[in-house]
Protein backbone atom coordinates (compact mmCIF):
# COMPACT_ATOMS: atom_id res chain seq x y z
CA UNK A 1 0.00 0.00 0.00
CA UNK A 2 1.58 3.22 -0.82
CA UNK A 3 1.35 6.12 1.22
CA UNK A 4 2.40 9.88 1.98
CA UNK A 5 2.94 9.57 5.83
CA UNK A 6 6.75 9.92 6.71
CA UNK A 7 7.84 8.59 9.84
CA UNK A 8 8.43 12.23 11.62
CA UNK A 9 4.42 13.22 10.97
CA UNK A 10 3.46 9.46 12.72
CA UNK A 11 5.09 10.27 15.92
CA UNK A 12 2.82 13.30 16.61
CA UNK A 13 -0.21 11.56 16.82
CA UNK A 14 0.10 8.73 18.82
CA UNK A 15 1.89 10.62 22.04
CA UNK A 16 -1.69 12.80 21.58
CA UNK A 17 -3.42 9.76 21.41
CA UNK A 18 -1.81 8.79 24.32
CA UNK A 19 -2.25 11.38 26.84
CA UNK A 20 -5.70 11.95 25.70
CA UNK A 21 -7.01 8.43 26.37
CA UNK A 22 -8.79 7.42 29.50
CA UNK A 23 -6.52 6.39 31.74
CA UNK A 24 -4.49 9.54 31.32
CA UNK A 25 -7.51 11.85 31.34
CA UNK A 26 -8.87 10.27 34.46
CA UNK A 27 -5.21 10.63 36.03
CA UNK A 28 -5.75 14.74 35.38
CA UNK A 29 -9.32 14.37 36.80
CA UNK A 30 -8.21 12.97 39.68
CA UNK A 31 -5.23 15.47 39.79
CA UNK A 32 -8.06 18.61 39.38
CA UNK A 33 -10.28 17.00 41.88
CA UNK A 34 -7.62 16.87 44.81
CA UNK A 35 -6.59 20.81 43.58
CA UNK A 36 -9.98 21.44 43.70
CA UNK A 37 -10.52 20.10 47.23
CA UNK A 38 -7.41 21.94 48.61
CA UNK A 39 -8.14 25.22 46.72
CA UNK A 40 -11.79 25.62 47.35
CA UNK A 41 -11.45 23.08 51.20
CA UNK A 42 -15.07 21.57 49.13
CA UNK A 43 -14.57 18.24 48.74
CA UNK A 44 -18.29 17.88 47.65
CA UNK A 45 -16.79 20.14 44.57
CA UNK A 46 -14.05 17.48 44.22
CA UNK A 47 -16.57 14.92 44.10
CA UNK A 48 -18.85 16.07 41.53
CA UNK A 49 -15.98 16.50 39.32
CA UNK A 50 -14.98 12.80 39.28
CA UNK A 51 -18.40 12.18 38.90
CA UNK A 52 -19.07 13.76 35.87
CA UNK A 53 -15.75 12.61 34.27
CA UNK A 54 -15.91 8.98 35.04
CA UNK A 55 -19.90 9.11 34.71
CA UNK A 56 -19.52 10.47 31.09
CA UNK A 57 -17.02 7.34 30.87
CA UNK A 58 -19.78 4.84 31.94
CA UNK A 59 -22.28 6.65 29.05
CA UNK A 60 -19.86 6.43 26.36
CA UNK A 61 -19.21 2.86 27.22
CA UNK A 62 -23.24 2.27 27.35
CA UNK A 63 -23.93 4.06 24.56
CA UNK A 64 -21.36 2.16 22.24
CA UNK A 65 -22.38 -1.10 23.13
CA UNK A 66 -25.83 -0.37 22.59
CA UNK A 67 -24.84 0.97 19.19
CA UNK A 68 -22.73 -2.14 18.37
CA UNK A 69 -25.15 -4.89 19.17
CA UNK A 70 -27.99 -2.86 17.38
CA UNK A 71 -25.71 -2.26 14.42
CA UNK A 72 -26.27 1.64 14.64
CA UNK A 73 -23.02 2.00 12.96
CA UNK A 74 -21.85 0.44 9.78
CA UNK A 75 -17.91 0.19 10.55
CA UNK A 76 -17.31 -2.35 12.86
CA UNK A 77 -14.03 -1.17 13.94
CA UNK A 78 -15.15 2.73 14.42
CA UNK A 79 -17.15 3.06 17.49
CA UNK A 80 -19.97 5.72 17.65
CA UNK A 81 -18.79 7.71 20.58
CA UNK A 82 -15.28 8.43 20.81
CA UNK A 83 -13.93 8.03 24.27
CA UNK A 84 -10.78 10.80 23.73
CA UNK A 85 -12.75 13.36 22.33
CA UNK A 86 -15.50 13.12 24.91
CA UNK A 87 -13.10 12.63 27.96
CA UNK A 88 -10.94 15.53 26.67
CA UNK A 89 -13.99 18.20 26.20
CA UNK A 90 -15.41 17.38 29.59
CA UNK A 91 -11.76 18.05 30.96
CA UNK A 92 -12.19 21.18 29.01
CA UNK A 93 -15.28 22.02 30.14
CA UNK A 94 -14.28 21.65 34.20
CA UNK A 95 -10.68 23.90 33.51
CA UNK A 96 -13.07 26.83 31.86
CA UNK A 97 -16.08 26.93 34.46
CA UNK A 98 -14.21 25.87 37.54
CA UNK A 99 -10.75 27.55 37.21
CA UNK A 100 -10.71 29.33 35.08
CA UNK A 101 -13.00 32.18 37.04
CA UNK A 102 -10.26 31.91 39.74
CA UNK A 103 -7.32 32.61 37.51
CA UNK A 104 -7.13 36.77 37.98
CA UNK A 105 -4.77 38.10 34.95
CA UNK A 106 -6.64 38.46 32.11
CA UNK A 107 -4.05 37.28 29.90
CA UNK A 108 -3.43 33.58 31.71
CA UNK A 109 -6.98 33.54 31.07
CA UNK A 110 -7.18 33.94 27.37
CA UNK A 111 -3.91 31.80 27.24
CA UNK A 112 -5.98 28.76 28.52
CA UNK A 113 -8.82 29.27 26.43
CA UNK A 114 -6.12 29.20 23.49
CA UNK A 115 -4.47 26.39 24.77
CA UNK A 116 -7.66 24.38 25.33
CA UNK A 117 -9.13 24.77 22.28
CA UNK A 118 -5.67 24.11 20.64
CA UNK A 119 -5.23 20.73 22.77
CA UNK A 120 -9.06 19.70 21.83
CA UNK A 121 -8.16 20.35 17.63
CA UNK A 122 -4.94 18.56 18.36
CA UNK A 123 -6.78 15.25 19.81
CA UNK A 124 -9.72 15.98 17.28
CA UNK A 125 -7.22 15.49 14.06
CA UNK A 126 -4.61 12.65 16.42
CA UNK A 127 -8.36 10.26 16.05
CA UNK A 128 -9.48 11.46 12.18
CA UNK A 129 -5.92 10.99 11.19
CA UNK A 130 -5.29 7.88 13.12
CA UNK A 131 -8.39 6.38 11.72
CA UNK A 132 -9.93 5.63 14.85
CA UNK A 133 -13.02 8.10 14.47
CA UNK A 134 -15.18 9.43 11.96
CA UNK A 135 -15.89 12.84 11.46
CA UNK A 136 -19.45 11.68 12.44
CA UNK A 137 -18.18 10.03 15.41
CA UNK A 138 -16.36 12.90 16.82
CA UNK A 139 -19.69 15.34 15.92
CA UNK A 140 -21.70 12.85 18.58
CA UNK A 141 -18.78 12.47 20.96
CA UNK A 142 -18.76 16.36 20.92
CA UNK A 143 -22.66 16.57 21.47
CA UNK A 144 -22.72 13.74 24.35
CA UNK A 145 -20.32 15.86 25.91
CA UNK A 146 -22.20 18.61 25.75
CA UNK A 147 -25.12 17.40 26.54
CA UNK A 148 -23.96 15.40 29.68
CA UNK A 149 -22.15 18.49 30.75
CA UNK A 150 -25.02 20.16 30.40
CA UNK A 151 -27.10 17.46 32.63
CA UNK A 152 -24.60 17.70 35.49
CA UNK A 153 -24.32 21.32 35.69
CA UNK A 154 -28.14 21.22 36.05
CA UNK A 155 -27.69 18.71 38.97
CA UNK A 156 -25.09 20.59 40.53
CA UNK A 157 -26.88 24.03 40.22
CA UNK A 158 -30.02 22.40 41.79
CA UNK A 159 -27.95 20.41 45.10
CA UNK A 160 -26.11 23.39 45.38
CA UNK A 161 -22.64 22.00 45.84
Amino acid sequence: MLTVRSSGQNQFYPIVSLFSNTASTSVLIIIIAVAIWQYFQRIANAIWVIFVHFGSMMLTLLINWISQELHFNGYPALVLINEHILATVIIILIVLTIILPTLVDQEIQLLTILLAFLWLGMVITAQLYGGRSSFTGILASLLVALVWWEIMRIIYFIRNF
